[in-house]
Order: C-alpha cells, then structure tokens, then sequence
C-alpha cells in the first residue's frame, strides 16, 4: 500500500512539474511558500526564487497590486473561491499577464494554505488588445467615411450648384447686355469657386492625413512672412464683408514648420474669421515666440461660439457645421485638419470664445531651437 502510495505521489509531482499552469501555496499574509516549477518558463524564475517571498508587493505591477490584494483577502476572510488577472514580473524585465484562481484550504489539516492555480494569459491579452486597437482604427475609418460622405453629398454639391445657376443667369445678362448684373453673377461665381476650391483643397489634405499618405517636411521658415502673404490672399474676402484684416507681428519669426501646413492653418483660421465676423468688424493674427515655442493668435470681434460648441470643434466624430454671417456654409472640416497638422508639429491648438463676443483661436508649435 505504501508503495502505491509513493508511486502516486510520484506521479502527481511529474503532472506538476510538466503543468502548463503554475501550483502556488500561499500563507493568509500572501507569502509564497510554494512554487511549481513550471514557474521557470512562465516566468524565468527557479522555484526558490519565488519561495518565502510576498509575491504581491515584490514581482506584481504596482497598478494591479491593490485588485491582487482584494482577490486574497476575499478568499481568506469569506472562504470564496475566487480568480483575478495582474501583470507579474518576468525575470528578464518584461511583464506577463496571469490568471489565478484561488481555493482557501487554510482550514484543512492535510494542506493549510490558499492554492492558487496559475495561468499565463498573455497571449489572451495581446490578442485582446489588437482587437481593441483594431476596433478603434474601424471606428475612426467609420467617423472619417460617414464625414467625407457627407461632405461630398452635401457641402461640395452646394458651391457647384451655386456655379451651375449662376452661370445660366450670367448667360442670360450677356444676352441683354446688362453688365451691370453680370458683374454681380461673375462675383457670386467667383465666390462659390473659390469656396469648392478651399473645400476640395481642405477635403484632399485630410483624406491624406487619415491614410497617412501626406508627408510632414519640417523647414526653417519665416513666419511673419507666411502670415502676412496669407493675409494678403484673403483680403479680397474680407474687403467683400467690410472685414479689416490686421496684424500684431514683430519683425522676424523664424520656426521649424511645414510650411504648408501652416499655410493650410493659417487660411483656415483666417477664413472663419472672415466667415464669422459682421460687415465692420475686425479680425487681428498675431504671434509671440517663447524659448520653447511660437503661439499664433487669430482673433475676431464676430458672433462667437458656445461653450457646448468648443468642445466639439476638433473632435472627428462630431460634425459642427455653422453658417457665417452672410449664409456662407462650412463642414468644420478646416479645424479638423488644423489639429491634424498641429498635432504633427506635436503643438496645440484651442479655442477661447463666447456668444455674440467674438472668438480667438490659437495654435502653438516648438520652435526648434
């Protein structure tokens, strides 16, 4: 009997040794008084490496500690069994994600410890993981698609049948020579092409930047020069609404930058400034620089925004979009592309603002130096 004792004995040591899953004894204080050796490619340890040790506050990640611990205590104190996941220490640095569930035989004369049985899920968790991330990309594939749909069966239709009509009636005032209303149709023209232009420009850039197909080429450029010839560009839209365009710059700003994509930023900013802001009012950039980085300000004295509003601005998944001042339409799809180019200046970009008080928003990038 005693030598079919011994050989089970025997047998059950050889089914742990070559256990995929860990055998733990704890005492109720979370002492390890007993490792299995599967211990040594689960995690890298030998056996007594783990032995007499309080494997919580010595091999697990400090951010699953306080979860390991309430895991035990349940087990010990309501006599549950129970499991938990934490990350614990692999001998050569990296973390490993476990499972255990735990049994309390405290009580019983023939074990007297908790056993735990331990199983390396970090596999599981990669996999989790990828999913999660995986998920995330979908999501914002999604937001990106239902937004450039929209756009294009909705903002870009409106400017070309703005072109399309008005182009008609311009045909027809050629025909009765009335140059005068053909120089107001020729402007309406002028303007809704500009406005497709501007949107198919800003709709590109961003299809781009959601492939990750737009290069970011960072230069030495003078900034106060990129400003004041974007100013230029659009002071014959500003002139339209009675708008005055001014600028607070010093002499000399030089930046590491793109110099498109501040270009693209900088327009954006400016037209809804243009687009926001009543005949007779003013719009004024300007631009500070620090050691660490330049700030640029656009500021205009229009209908403003509401605080609900600005916390949506630069998000992808919502879609604000907000008539100017004179009925011009948008997408929101400008700022969106502003905190794109931003973000891969590794800058910020926000907005201050209050109904009926005007709005400024502002963007900072490192200077490079």
């Amino acid at each position: 009997m005693k030598e079919c004792n011994r050989g089970n004995e025997e047998h059950f040591k050889h089914l742990i040794k070559n256990s995929f899953d860990m055998m733990v004894l704890l005492d109720a204080e979370g002492i390890q008084r007993y490792v299995s050796e599967s211990c040594e490619y689960i995690l890298g340890y030998k056996p007594e490496e783990l032995t007499d040790v309080p494997v919580i506050d010595t091999f697990l990640h400090p951010d699953d500690r306080e979860k390991a611990r309430e895991g035990l205590r349940d087990i010990v104190e309501n006599n549950k069994n129970g499991g938990t996941q934490y990350r614990h220490r692999h001998k050569n640095g990296d973390w490993v994600y476990l499972e255990t569930f735990g049994t309390n035989q405290l009580e019983n004369p023939e074990v007297g410890w908790v056993v735990l049985n331990v199983r390396d899920i970090t596999e599981r968790k990669q996999i989790e993981q990828a999913l999660k991330e995986s998920e995330a990309r979908l999501s914002k594939l999604n937001a990106t698609k239902d937004r450039l749909f929209s756009i294009i069966s909705h903002d870009l239709k409106s400017p070309f049948n703005s072109i399309m009509g008005f182009s008609q009636l311009l045909v027809e005032q050629i025909h009765r020579k009335d140059y005068e209303g053909v120089d107001h149709y020729a402007r309406i023209i002028q303007n809704s092409s500009q406005r497709a232009m501007d949107l198919l420009t800003n709709l590109l850039e961003w299809s781009r930047t959601q492939t990750g197909n737009i290069e970011f080429n960072p230069a030495y450029i003078e900034l106060v020069t990129l400003i004041q010839e974007t100013m230029d560009l659009l002071s014959d839209s500003a002139e339209q609404k009675s708008v005055t365009l001014s600028g607070r710059l010093p002499h000399h700003l030089p930046v590491l930058a793109d110099k498109a994509m501040i270009e693209t930023i900088l327009r954006n900013l400016i037209s809804n400034g243009i687009k926001f802001t009543r005949a007779g009012g003013s719009i004024v950039i300007s631009a500070i620089q620090t050691n660490e980085y330049v700030k640029v300000s656009v500021s205009d004295d229009g209908i403003g925004i509401g605080e609900e509003d600005i916390q949506r601005l630069f998000r992808p998944e919502t879609h604000l979009s907000t008539l100017g001042t004179s009925k011009e339409k948008g997408t929101g799809l400008g700022l969106l592309l502003c905190k794109e180019f931003i973000d891969m200046h590794e800058g910020n970009i926000w907005a201050d603002s209050e109904p009926d008080k005007g709005s400024t928003f502002c963007f900072t990038i490192p200077t490079g130096q």
